[in-house]
C-alpha cells in the first residue's frame, strides 16, 4: 500500500482582522514537499488560493496581509476584479 505524504499546516497560518473584516489565512504544504501553499478564506467561505508557491510560510503569510491591504480588505473580501468563481 502506498503512505500517502501529510498535509504540514503552518504555524503562521492564523485568522485575522484587517479594517474590522475577518480573515483566515492558511498556509500549508505536502510533507516533504518544496514550498508552501497560500490560501486566505472570507467571513462567507470564499477561498482565494495563489498559483504561486512560497519558499518560507512566512513570506506567504506577508504575501496574504500585503494584498490584502494594497487591495482594500472589503474589495478583496467581495472579489475584486480577479476572483473567479466556480460553477455549481
Amino acid at each position: 500500500m502506498e503512505h500517502k505524504p501529510n498535509l504540514v499546516i503552518s504555524n503562521a497560518s492564523q485568522r485575522i482582522v484587517e479594517a474590522g473584516i475577518p480573515f483566515k489565512v492558511d498556509i500549508y504544504k505536502l510533507e516533504g514537499g518544496d514550498g508552501w501553499s497560500l490560501e486566505v478564506v472570507t467571513e462567507d467561505g470564499t477561498s482565494i488560493v495563489w498559483d504561486n508557491i512560497f519558499e518560507e510560510d512566512q513570506a506567504a503569510f506577508e504575501e496574504a496581509l500585503n494584498t490584502i491591504r494594497s487591495e482594500g480588505a472589503a474589495t478583496f473580501a467581495k472579489g475584486g476584479s480577479n476572483i473567479i468563481p466556480f460553477k455549481q
